[in-house]
């Protein structure tokens, strides 16, 4: 019986099957929380051994080719062609869509299968037509609108489902429902799909197979020669929540259920538009009123504590932040983090994410008197570095935090992470994800503000 060895490694639900003539024989799944590829194969080295089964002996090779993280597509794609070239054998690539779809085969109803891109949607709608699996509407971009009206009656909706969605769907009042939870992986649904494929004869190869980009990564090749002088004295500050760490959702749960504790009610649009703030400044903005400092005390700590506890274990980083932070250390900048949380949040999630060996410094809510689009807490950051306002450059992802950097007198990456590009459109540079920047790049920004006539 063949034997086919799954990789899935496109978001950060990540997971490795070994699937011998249809039935999973052995598999593993996991939270990527920082590294696919060092996280992937000591995990697919302890799979083989608890199988009996040596990398000669499998038959095909199966991977996930997209959508998904570009860093984690890259692993995937790279570790199974190697593999399989590496081996003689043949390749099947399978839409990551697909996969997370096929595990509800057999439910007789349509099934919606979503993952986040940007602020927008990946999606793809699968359903069986006379016993036959049908792909309806093929990968495609989708606005949260989009999505909802593309909808089919009785739908079953998985995937990577962030809480700005559930909202949106709620407030719509679409019935889809929602089901994330599946007796089969998506690692397993992969090597199942690949069976059939090979069956078929519909295999690839290592040098055919090309990976599924809905919106293809702007990462494009250094110039030549590209000029790194002038790094030094330069730093780069980090805004944290919706920038380093994909925290929005965690925040709304916490937010929503410490207020409605006192029979206050905010919305999702509520939260998105004071994501970032202060807690005295949401608190003002959902109820109309400067709340008292007692008050804020009460209610901002009850949400931090709930906050902290989901962030332990839970947290993840959005893609490529880990590998501009480190190219960034590389070139000789100085990173700090500048972020309107309260002080335990900050150390949390330094130590959490093991973020100690790239930053030096870091200021939070407590340290400042006004919150952004107030440019005091980047004023402050850079004094930490040592550096002067203007030889730093700040990552965001709200308007009002590109507004404290530019009135800072600062460089400005945005990155449309929870706000669409075009409420972001004051930054020097907007990116659907940092994996599209490079450090020399930052220092191309940080030059061209520091030559602009004051």
């Amino acid at each position: 019986m063949t034997t086919i060895l799954a990789i899935d490694c496109a978001t950060s639900r990540s997971g490795l099957a070994l699937v011998k003539g249809g039935e999973v024989i052995a598999e593993t799944c996991w939270l990527t929380r920082h590294n696919q590829t060092v996280e992937m194969y000591p995990r697919l080295d302890a799979l083989l051994k608890d199988a009996g089964i040596g990398l000669k002996e499998i038959d095909a090779l199966a991977v996930t080719r997209g959508p998904g993280s570009y860093n984690g597509v890259r692993v995937g794609m790279a570790a199974a062609k190697g593999f399989a070239f590496a081996l003689g054998k043949p390749l099947i690539g399978v839409s990551t869509l697909e996969a997370e779809a096929r595990r509800f085969m057999g439910t007789n109803r349509p099934v919606t299968a979503v993952l986040p891109l940007g602020h927008d949607y990946a999606v793809a709608v699968f359903e069986e037509i006379d016993g036959t699996w049908n792909k309806s509407i093929g990968e495609q971009a989708m606005t949260a609108g989009g999505l909802i009206a593309a909808l089919k009656p009785l739908t079953i909706l998985t995937g990577d489902i962030p809480e700005r969605l559930i909202s949106a769907l709620r407030e719509s009042g679409n019935d889809a429902d929602i089901v994330c939870e599946a007796e089969v992986s998506r690692a397993a649904a992969l090597g199942r799909i690949a069976k059939e494929r090979l069956e078929r004869g519909e295999t690839g190869s290592a040098a055919s197979l090309q990976a599924l980009y809905l919106r293809r990564p702007q990462v494009t090749p250094p110039r030549t020669p590209r000029d790194m002088t002038g790094v030094p004295g330069r730093g780069v500050i980090w805004d944290m929540d919706g920038v380093i760490i994909d925290s929005a959702d965690l925040h709304y749960r916490s937010w929503k259920d410490a207020l409605e504790k006192r029979g206050i009610q905010m919305s999702r649009a509520q939260f998105d538009e004071t994501f970032g703030r202060r807690n005295d400044d949401i608190i003002e903005h959902v109820t109309g009123k400067r709340p008292a400092g007692s008050e804020v005390a009460r209610i901002g700590g009850e949400k931090e504590d709930a906050y902290r506890k989901m962030v332990r274990g839970g947290a993840r980083f959005f893609p490529g932040v880990l590998e501009l932070m480190r190219s960034l250390k590389e070139g000789g900048f100085r990173q700090a983090i500048a972020s309107s949380a309260p002080a335990a949040n900050v150390a949390l999630i330094i130590e959490e994410m093991k973020l100690s060996p790239f930053i030096e410094a870091a200021v939070d809510g407590s340290q400042v008197s006004t919150g952004k689009p107030d440019p005091e807490v980047f004023i402050r950051a850079a004094s930490k570095l040592g550096l002067e306002a203007g030889a730093c450059l700040v990552i965001e992802d709200a308007a009002a935090g590109v507004e404290a950097a530019r009135r800072a007198g600062m460089a400005v990456i945005a990155v449309s992470n929870t706000l669409p590009a075009a409420r972001l459109m004051a930054a020097d540079l907007v990116v659907g994800s940092l994996e599209e920047v490079e450090a020399a790049r930052v220092l191309e920004l940080i030059n061209s503000r520091a030559e602009r006539p004051a």
